[in-house]
């Protein structure tokens, strides 16, 4: 809306900045009293061995979730305040389809953020179902503006487009879930995706997609204003299955797909191990279970098993994504882009 005023005025870093001081501001001042409307916290629940429902994570009931909701709102308003979004036939090309991205990116909020109101959260099958069509939907968009060449370690692969559909559905669904089920101690899913996206912006610099990363950056730091433990709001469903969603298509649009299994790697070992332990459980009927004394997600297993203090397993885990930061950007560097 208002990039064609400031384009004469500003360099295009300079409207990034712009956009994403812009966010961190709204947010920051937005989160200091929460909106009435948005649901609180029914407190976080397992199953155990003897069919038990145990409560988890007593700190977080009561509090006020779904702020994502808010995250996402701001970080769209930024970006269409400031970005050239186009909604013409002729600017998604040109921008590989930014404009639909983002709209796809509210709908994958909006599905999280239903999740977090219902009176009864939804069950696996339905989320699993909704994220499955918003990754189909986000990688046949993908192909209609993108190409689907890629690079690894320096060299161009094809990939023909219903490969390329079929493996960018699983990165996508992948992404939304282990996202989301590494939001779970306060401050490790918004200071591990934070650091990502600054990440991406600084390894792949060619696209207004990782610079809309870095606005959701900023965003995700004044929201650990409120979140960093002893926390007074929640994401929820609702910004984090938006920021795994939002880390997939960054890795896409980099041409360095398999840059996500690095960046990601975090987010991958924390959530991800405990939904492939979930399925292979499920699968041969608990008769193969992988790490039978670990329990998952990870944060868990260093809170509860191990005792260790909330602040200091977020801490190490944002320590852990700088290191995978400055791997990938080394292996990048050392192979170009």
């Amino acid at each position: 809306m208002l990039y064609n005023i400031l384009s004469g005025k500003l360099g295009e870093n300079k409207i990034v900045v712009l956009a994403a001081v812009l966010a961190f501001v709204l947010t920051f001042v937005l989160l200091i009293k929460p909106f009435g409307f948005l649901p609180r916290d029914g407190g976080k629940f397992v199953i155990d061995k003897d069919g038990n429902k145990v409560e988890v994570n007593k700190g977080s009931n009561g509090k006020v979730t779904g702020v994502g909701i808010v995250l996402v709102i701001v970080w769209l308003l930024s970006i269409f305040l400031v970005f050239p979004v186009s909604f013409t036939m002729e600017g998604h090309k040109e921008s590989g389809g930014f404009a639909f991205f983002l709209c796809l990116s509210f709908l994958m909020m909006m599905t999280g953020y239903l999740d977090d109101s219902a009176k009864a959260p939804w069950g696996e099958l339905i989320k699993g179902i909704l994220d499955l069509v918003m990754a189909v939907t986000a990688a046949v968009t993908f192909v209609l503006f993108n190409s689907t060449d890629v690079v690894f370690f320096g060299n161009v692969i094809h990939i023909p487009i219903v490969v390329y559909v079929a493996l960018a559905t699983a990165l996508i669904w992948a992404s939304i879930n282990v996202t989301n089920c590494s939001d779970g101690v306060d401050g490790l899913c918004g200071s591990v995706s934070a650091i990502e996206f600054v990440g991406y912006a600084y390894i792949f610099r060619r696209t207004y997609f990782s610079a809309a990363g870095l606005v959701f950056a900023f965003v995700l730091v004044a929201y650990l204003a409120y979140n960093w433990n002893p926390s007074k709001v929640l994401m929820g469903d609702a910004g984090s299955r938006t920021i795994g969603f939002w880390l997939a298509i960054l890795a896409m649009m980099s041409r360095h797909p398999f840059s996500f299994l690095i960046l990601s790697l975090v987010f991958i070992f924390d959530g991800g191990l405990g939904l492939l332990k979930l399925a292979l459980l499920r699968v041969t009927k608990s008769k193969l279970n992988l790490f039978k004394n670990i329990r998952f997600p990870f944060h868990d297993q260093l809170r509860k098993n191990m005792g260790w203090k909330v602040p200091y397993i977020s801490l190490f885990f944002a320590g852990l994504e700088v290191v995978f930061v400055i791997i990938t950007t080394l292996i990048i560097k050392k192979f170009g882009l």
